[in-house]
């Protein structure tokens, strides 16, 4: 009796270790959650709990890095210029993409020169990719084992397609790196579908129009900047409303709240949510943490495991990030890619909202009050997304035209150009890098029309009314 009485006090000792050391774990983990949320990366939670719930993104083969916007030319010198994800030229994109992918397999080989050719690309049809970032060949071209455009050009930031109008004739694709002036020319002949694009790039009748600052001569802007014109006194535009989500009735809807952030979970019925002394929601499970701060930012981040030895390259990092967006229900307007920094393994995608072919801004003191420099930020490693910042609010227009733009662009620039020589003594302009209308996202969600100027890596606001 004795001796079976001290095994079951031994069992009875050993449920209780068992039981002390799962409880030791689970509140090391739930701590880990609360203090970590703002590290990189946490390889004690890495590696005892492992991917878990973390919900999976994977990239397509073959896709377009879409540009942060895109120029049609239809070879008359007037041009339509739109943001990437504008519904209404998907298809001008898509048909784009897939002459690039032609041209990418087809082509043997390629000729580097210091002056791009301008005249020649805008003087026929042409569709123009634009990247606000520019783009490390070896990067781009890693996925098509064409070595030999590597050592010609380090980085560029437009891509010109130029197609043939007869299946006969010859189809040339330019990779230009602005800034430093130079290219690499990949063409060949007998393209199956340059003549399906060159008949696409036609640009319609509109109240707004572009031209080319090349064409035009004006001289003091960069070769590649396209500018807006109207005809008449005024353009006529739509204002812009600023909405939240998960608003209702004047507070935060727990309900839109919750159905939203359950799209990041990979199994729903695992997370568990709280509201901290702040007002700040939390929902997490073994891996994934996402907060909601009262101001409107939704945070994700994933600390769960994942390849080292993978290294992401910009376009499946880009497709991740996409597909990530996508399970985003609560994201409502068109967004475009605005910059990317590549730090190693590690590349950070920037992306910001459009609104009927324009973009969408934050303003410097926006920026500030949530420490954002774009609405949308991602991290991705090791083709996994390790943490989303988005500035939680939706865009939508008005039914009707109920403003107008009576500053020109010439008009835009003397501000901008009398700002920069007051901020800088007087210093003289020589080249404007770009110049676009813009939404403008103010402090207490206003929304406006602005010029915007960007004169050396600088952004000069300006007004778009007498």
């Amino acid at each position: 009796m004795k001796y079976r009485s001290g095994e079951k006090s031994m069992n009875i000792n050993k449920m209780k270790s068992f039981v002390i050391i799962i409880l030791v774990i689970a509140a090391v983990y739930q701590t880990g959650l609360l203090w970590l949320e703002d590290t990189a990366s946490h390889n004690f939670f890495y590696t005892v709990f492992g991917l878990g719930g973390q919900k999976e993104f994977t990239a397509e083969e073959n896709v377009l890095l879409l540009p942060s916007k895109f120029v049609i030319g239809s070879g008359n010198k007037k041009y339509t210029v739109a943001y990437a994800n504008s519904i209404e030229k998907e298809a001008v994109l898509s048909e784009g993409n897939d002459l690039l992918q032609e041209v990418l397999m087809q082509s043997e080989t390629s000729t580097v020169k210091q002056t791009i050719p301008w005249e020649e690309i805008l003087e026929e049809k042409c569709l123009l990719l634009e990247y606000h970032f520019f783009i490390p060949v070896s990067e781009y071209f890693e996925n098509y084992n064409k070595k030999f455009l590597i050592p010609t050009i380090k980085s560029f930031d437009c891509i010109a397609l130029v197609p043939s109008k007869t299946g006969n004739g010859t189809t040339n694709v330019y990779f230009i790196n602005t800034s430093l002036g130079e290219y690499c020319n990949m063409s060949i002949n007998k393209s199956r579908i340059s003549t399906k694009l060159y008949a696409m790039l036609e640009a319609k009748q509109s109240d707004l129009t572009y031209v080319s600052t090349k064409q035009s001569g004006f001289n003091l802007f960069r070769d590649s900047v396209f500018v807006p014109q109207w005809k008449g006194d005024s353009l006529p535009y739509r204002s812009v409303m600023e909405i939240n989500p998960f608003m209702k009735d004047g507070s935060i809807n727990r309900y839109f709240l919750e159905n939203s952030v359950d799209s990041f979970f990979k199994n729903l019925e695992a997370d568990w949510n709280r509201v901290d002394e702040t007002g700040t929601f939390v929902f997490s499970d073994e891996t994934v943490v996402v907060r909601y701060y009262p101001k409107g930012i939704l945070e994700y981040y994933s600390y769960g495991t994942y390849d080292t030895e993978i290294k992401t390259d910009i376009v499946t990092g880009y497709q991740i990030c996409k597909n990530f967006m996508n399970n985003d229900t609560s994201l409502e307007t068109e967004t475009y890619l605005s910059d990317v920094e590549i730090n190693g393994n590690e590349i950070l995608y920037y992306f910001d909202y459009t609104i009927d072919n324009y973009p969408v801004l934050l303003s410097e003191a926006v920026q500030k009050e949530f420490d954002m420099p774009h609405a949308i930020e991602f991290c991705v490693r090791g083709n996994s997304v390790r943490k989303y910042k988005r500035y939680a609010h939706n865009f939508k227009a008005v039914d009707i035209k109920d403003k107008e733009i009576s500053v020109e662009f010439l008009g835009a620039l003397d501000q901008a150009i009398e700002q920069y020589q007051i901020n800088h003594e007087e210093l003289e302009v020589k080249e404007v890098e770009d110049m676009y209308l813009a939404y403008f996202v103010e402090p207490n969600f206003t929304v406006t029309m602005k010029w915007i100027t960007e004169l050396y890596h600088e952004l000069y606001i300006g007004k778009t009314m007498k």
